[in-house]
């Protein structure tokens, strides 16, 4: 368990690049989770797809948001660290697809995100985020 913590919510600054400077399939998952727990902005813009989709689940709606959107929640909590305890897993892999499930654990309510991340012409780009909340 401990590593899991440390492998997901302790995440390097410097990430791992491509030759070309573009993300790599885990560091693009890794950007993305270094926003939503930690706050750190570095590099999220470039690491979500132009159309990428989320869905955050809200009670019995699910609500649809897009880049700009979820940018803009960022931006809100830019440099503040969450408190909670983090778990991830993969659920499924491929040469050009990744599929992760992660888990932050607070005190009262346990958030689930569902991180599509696939490779495109400009690198790794996470493309769909399902967020659920129990």
């Amino acid at each position: 368990m401990a590593l899991a913590l440390i492998a997901v919510c302790g995440f390097a600054s410097a990430s791992p690049k491509n030759n070309d400077g573009s993300a790599t399939k885990q560091s693009a998952v890794d950007t993305y989770l270094n926003a939503v727990v930690h706050g750190n902005m570095n590099g999220i813009g470039d690491v979500i797809d132009d159309n990428a989709h989320f869905y955050i689940e809200r009670g019995v709606r699910v609500q649809t948001t897009d880049k700009r959107h979820i940018l803009d929640n960022l931006k809100a909590t830019a440099n503040i660290d969450q408190n909670c305890n983090c778990s991830s897993s993969v659920l499924e892999e491929g040469d050009s697809f990744l599929v992760e499930k992660v888990e932050m654990k607070y005190n009262e309510v346990t958030r689930t995100d569902v991180i599509t991340a696939q490779l495109s012409d400009d690198g790794w780009k996470i493309t769909k985020v399902e967020t659920s909340y129990k």
